[in-house]
């Protein structure tokens, strides 16, 4: 994280270069998320809070404000750029997208032309940006130092001496514990053997969540694309599926009869043959059929760190945002792997090296063709379910279609 730059316009300390990266989960777990990324100062933008802002190396304890932030709030509608100079050789862009600072922007640039640039490059995530033309610096500045009377300035991160505190503790408790270490060191095959025994159970553990990666999101997405929306006078309704029991998913699709002249004769004749076709009541069909989709288990080394996740990934996730109506990341859960035990029954203690992995529950729900932007964002992830709902009778738009498709999954990453 780059150090930020304060500049005093009127008495008042702007804060500019700040580090943004999105709001996941509650906000008021952002202050021990800036204590991870080793910020001085943080500010959270948006109503509700959507981004959080970060900044380095301010050792003032007086109050200053983000710029980047004071913008958004004089730009509450709409995607909003603009280039100021905040001196001969600093090109500085700030951007926000409904109230809230945007995560590639508040940089400064060397030239005018890489500041250029850099707006060509959100308007392709944001193609109704708007950059205001060029003014007098001086003036918007003003403007902006004008409206932190009514902002709340950057909040200090301080260092908390009771966690420290508790930590020693837990250490120290713990210390009778980790003298396995000393007396295991007697025996160098045994510690081969635990930590090949910690490798087996985390191996285990991703074995049963197996990532699918691009290639097969692309797969479950044709999949659910080929379902026959009529087929033989019935209709399609829904398609759920999941992982099955053994290797693969299996899907369900519901039909519902709608021609008077179709019967079950007619379906059972026009259905594929992979189908395995029920007929619950008169006018209605369930197909069963299998879905090749297996996926597989994670390679620690190539998940991405969570500061990337929190920082890239989620950005990738913010400019897809409009094409979907929930689009939703959580916040990051540990990934528990079962001790194994030893020959008495006693749990082993892991490996100082042992991948430390965990994972982000990701919902997704929107038109089934707008799912095609998920396929480059899919590296780390493992889906767990999905269902397309088909309503003829809806307009098509940019989050409405006749086939909403919602997805369920996990995203993966390494904590090292």
């Amino acid at each position: 994280m780059p150090a930020a730059r304060l500049v005093w316009i009127d008495q008042v300390p702007l804060v500019f270069g700040m580090d943004w990266v999105p709001v996941l989960g509650e906000p008021d777990l952002t202050r021990a998320q800036a204590r991870r990324e080793g910020a001085s100062h943080q500010v959270l933008s948006g109503n509700p809070p959507a981004a959080l802002g970060l900044a380095r190396g301010l050792a003032m304890r007086q109050a200053c404000w983000s710029a980047a932030e004071l913008w958004a709030r004089q730009h509450p509608q709409g995607t909003v750029a603009c280039v100021v100079a905040l001196d001969p050789q600093t090109w500085h862009v700030l951007a926000s997208h409904e109230g809230t600072v945007l995560a590639r922007a508040d940089r400064g640039y060397a030239d005018a032309g890489l500041a250029d640039q850099a707006l060509d490059t959100l308007r392709l995530a944001y193609p109704r940006l708007q950059v205001l033309p060029e003014a007098d610096g001086t003036a918007l500045l003003r403007d902006l130092a004008r409206l932190s009377g009514a902002a709340a300035p950057l909040t200090r991160v301080g260092r908390r001496r009771g966690l420290l505190l508790i930590l020693a503790l837990v250490l120290l408790a713990g210390a009778g514990w980790w003298t396995w270490g000393a007396q295991g060191a007697q025996s160098v095959d045994a510690g081969a053997d635990d930590r090949l025994a910690w490798e087996r159970a985390l191996a285990q553990v991703l074995a049963r969540q197996p990532v699918h990666g691009g290639a097969g999101t692309q797969v479950l997405l044709r999949a659910l694309s080929d379902q026959p929306a009529r087929l033989a006078g019935w209709g399609l309704q829904q398609v759920r599926c999941q992982p099955g029991a053994g290797a693969g998913w299996l899907c369900r699709s519901e039909y519902r009869r709608l021609d008077p002249q179709a019967d079950n004769r007619g379906l059972l004749q026009a259905a594929p043959a992979v189908w395995r076709l029920e007929f619950p009541a008169l006018d209605r069909a369930q197909a069963a059929w299998a879905l090749p989709l297996t996926g597989q288990p994670a390679d620690p080394a190539r998940l991405p760190a969570s500061r990337l996740v929190a920082r890239d990934w989620a950005s990738g996730l913010q400019a897809v945002l409009p094409a979907f109506t929930t689009l939703r990341l959580e916040t990051p859960q540990a990934l528990a792997v079962p001790a194994p035990l030893d020959a008495q029954g006693r749990a082993l203690p892991p490996p100082a090296d042992l991948p430390r992995l965990a994972y982000r529950t990701l919902k997704v729900e929107g038109p089934l063709r707008s799912a095609e932007l998920l396929i480059p964002l899919a590296h780390s992830v493992s889906w767990r379910q999905a269902v397309l709902s088909h309503a003829p009778g809806t307009r098509p738009g940019l989050k409405t279609s006749r086939l909403i498709l919602h997805l369920e999954g996990s995203l993966y990453e390494n904590r090292h």
